[in-house]
């Protein structure tokens, strides 16, 4: 699906990694002792532990599901939804306050998300 126009100019990078699990907490913690990852914890968001540029997103179980998400910019990801559109591939967009996201699955029911944030970078990585 991606086009050949030459020079590839966007600004795409694994943003996080997404889990369900029965105790968000413990699992972060987990992480924070293993990497020595900085843990963040907003109201109304997964529990984060952030590794070097790289982030890991705990929720509870009946959250979005396991999923690997793409940071990109909302033009990127306005052309992913026409990109997908026009591959027959069913997405859904979700707005997370700090950013929006667009779901989707690959051909082998891996679930993906393209999110983009609202200023440009997640404000909690800081």
């Amino acid at each position: 699906m991606r086009p050949d126009d030459g020079a590839d100019k966007r600004r795409l990078g694994l943003d996080h990694a997404a889990f369900e699990t029965p105790d968000p907490d413990a699992t972060a913690a987990f992480y924070e002792r293993a990497f020595g990852a900085r843990i963040v914890k907003t109201e109304g968001h997964p529990v984060m532990a952030y590794i070097g540029n790289m982030g890991f997103a705990f929720h509870e179980e009946g959250g979005p599901g396991n999923h690997v998400a793409v940071r990109m910019s909302s033009e990127e990801r306005e052309e992913l939804k026409r990109r997908l559109d026009d591959a027959g591939v069913d997405w859904e967009e979700r707005d997370h306050g700090i950013a929006k996201g667009v779901f989707f699955r690959d051909p082998d029911g891996r679930q993906l998300e393209a999110i983009t944030y609202a200023g440009g970078n997640d404000p909690r990585r800081r």
